[in-house]
This record gives C-alpha cells, sequence and structure tokens, in this order.
C-alpha cells in the first residue's frame, strides 16, 4: 500500500446487513462460477458485502497472506497495491505458514492484526483447527480428544476475535455431517462474540473438504448454520468440482432472493 497520505479505506461493517449472506471466496473461484452461470456469480459476488480475493468488479478488494512474517514484509516494501481494502491471514498446519507461527499463532494473529489494522485494512483471520495437530505445539490435543475440540480451548478463536473484524471458522472437513457442522461453528461463534460482541464470523464450505462435496451437503452445512453465522468462505479446493458450487448458490439465491 502507498505511503503517499492516501485515505485509508473504509472498514466494512462490523455486522452484514443481511445476516448469513456475506461470502468470501478467492477470485478465481468466482471466475469458475461466472463461467457456469455468470448470473448467480453477478448476484452472490458483485455487490460490496462480498470480499474477492483478488478483486472482482462489484465486490471488496481482499488479499490473503499464509504468513504474518511475509505480511510484514510487504508492508515494509510498499508492495501492497491501493486498492486492497481487506487483509486476511490464514495460518495452517502447511507449508505456507512458517513453523515459528504455526507453533504460536497467538502471537503471529497479534501481529498480523495489529500491522494491518494501522493500515487501515478491515482484517480478515482464518485460523485452521489444524493448527493444533502441529507436532509440538503446545496447544495439542489431550489423550482422546478431537482436534475441534482441542482448537476451540486452545484460545485461537478469543485471539483472533480480539484482532479482526471478521474471522472464520474453518469446519468445512464437516460439512458432511450437520449436526457436528453445526455445533461446532456455533461454539466458535459463542466464544468469539464473548471477546468482541460485533465481530462477524464466517463459516468454511468447500467443494473438496478432502472428499467430494455434493450439493445437498453444501445446502445443509449452510442451513444448519444460517441463524449463527454472517456468511462463509466458500473454497473449490484448487478449483474442483465448480459446477456443484454453482449448483449450490443458485439455490441460495433462489431461498434468499
Amino acid at each position: 500500500m502507498s505511503s503517499s497520505g492516501s485515505t485509508p479505506a473504509p472498514r466494512v461493517h462490523a455486522r452484514s446487513p443481511d445476516v448469513g449472506r456475506r461470502w468470501v471466496t478467492a477470485a478465481g473461484t468466482i471466475r469458475a462460477i461466472a463461467e457456469i452461470d455468470p448470473d448467480v456469480a453477478a448476484r452472490i459476488f458483485g455487490s460490496r458485502d462480498a470480499i474477492a480475493l483478488g478483486g472482482w468488479p462489484g465486490a471488496t478488494t481482499g488479499r490473503s497472506w499464509a504468513s504474518s512474517t511475509r505480511f510484514t514484509e510487504d508492508v515494509a516494501n510498499d508492495t501492497i497495491p491501493d486498492d486492497l481494502q481487506v487483509a486476511m491471514y490464514d495460518p495452517e498446519h502447511w507449508d505456507a505458514t512458517p513453523l515459528d507461527e504455526q507453533l504460536d499463532p497467538h502471537t503471529s494473529i497479534e501481529t498480523f492484526g495489529t500491522l494491518a489494522r494501522s493500515k487501515g485494512y478491515t482484517v480478515l483471520i482464518t485460523p485452521h483447527p489444524n493448527l493444533v495437530s502441529v507436532p509440538g505445539s503446545p496447544l495439542a490435543p489431550e489423550d482422546g480428544e478431537r482436534r475441534e475440540s482441542a482448537y476451540l480451548r486452545s484460545g485461537i478463536a478469543e485471539v483472533a476475535a480480539a484482532n479482526a473484524d471478521v474471522i472464520e471458522t474453518q469446519a468445512q472437513t464437516l460439512q458432511g455431517d450437520p449436526d457436528r457442522y453445526r455445533a461446532f461453528v456455533a461454539e466458535t461463534v459463542r466464544i468469539a462474540r464473548a471477546t468482541k460482541r460485533d465481530i462477524q464470523v464466517l463459516s468454511g464450505l468447500s467443494t473438496h473438504p478432502g472428499y467430494p462435496a455434493t450439493v445437498a451437503m453444501l445446502r445443509n452445512a449452510w442451513m444448519s448454520v444460517r441463524d449463527v453465522v454472517d456468511g462463509h468462505y466458500l473454497s473449490l479446493a484448487r478449483l474442483r468440482l465448480p459446477e456443484v458450487a454453482t449448483a449450490f448458490l443458485a439455490e441460495t439465491v433462489t431461498t434468499d432472493p
């Protein structure tokens, strides 16, 4: 972002005026959906309430970083475009996030959020529950404890909420079981809003969260949490099954015209 005295982008409202309807995804995902049904893509992603990572006409422009250190470097080197409004931090147990950030996500989340806010960005933080599965993590599950339970007691959701305007619960691996999906998402929402009352909370949906999704699977997961979340992050998981995502989104348009 230029340091030439430009006016910081306005923050996204603390709660979506159309609860349950905020969508966040990558520009490549929107493009794949638009190739199948341009009307659905325009209806879902062509408004300022949508966040497009990489930019999309009509949407709020965002960009994702998997490394807080890389974000700090990009800010220092002034390589972030002036039109960016949403800075997203996506720490996970994967090669894209440095090991020190995986092992101490609390500090890396706070560092990212503090710097992003100082630059006038809306802050979106999307920590993956697999952070508690990093070998050597002090947040590791106890004997017999599920990963999601360890995540809920890890403090990651609290730190994310305290340092962001919007957070995501990456619950997509549970979307095939709507009851478990809702339970995990709802508890994360409770924790986050106890930390910051006006935090926006999204839940993750994916066309391939380790297994192929169906339209019914996405619809059932979406319906199970509509009363508790502000919207969703939609992933095509390497652009797989865009036709499933498109058909699902077409149903949401029909449900909520």
